[in-house]
């Protein structure tokens, strides 16, 4: 993974994307990467269904590789219910995938 795709839901004229580097992110996936992106750019009192939210994809480290069972994808954002970091994962056999995470904002 060496990119970032930001889409810009709310920009004037409809959705703006915008690649970057993964300049402080690097070196993570899955959860870890979800988990890192809520706690570091969502507002701790933001309300979860505001704009402030995020809702993060990313694919595991291994993503793509020929290990076992490795394509694992993960979404997070901030819980309407518990108003925490929440995280949930799929896949298992993805074996071409972006390799990169998106975020939506």
């Amino acid at each position: 993974m060496d990119k970032i795709l930001r889409i810009d839901m709310g920009a004037e004229g409809g959705p703006k994307l915008n690649t970057a580097p993964l300049g402080d992110y690097a070196g993570l996936g899955g959860r870890a990467l979800t988990s890192a992106v809520i706690s570091m750019e969502v507002p701790p009192l933001c309300h979860p269904l505001s704009e402030d939210n995020k809702l993060v994809i990313a694919p595991g480290l291994l993503t793509g590789t020929s290990a076992s069972q490795s394509g694992r994808i993960s979404v997070g954002c901030k819980s309407p219910l518990t108003g925490g970091i929440k995280e949930s994962n799929s896949g298992g056999s993805l074996r071409r995938c972006w390799q990169g995470w998106v975020m939506l904002q």
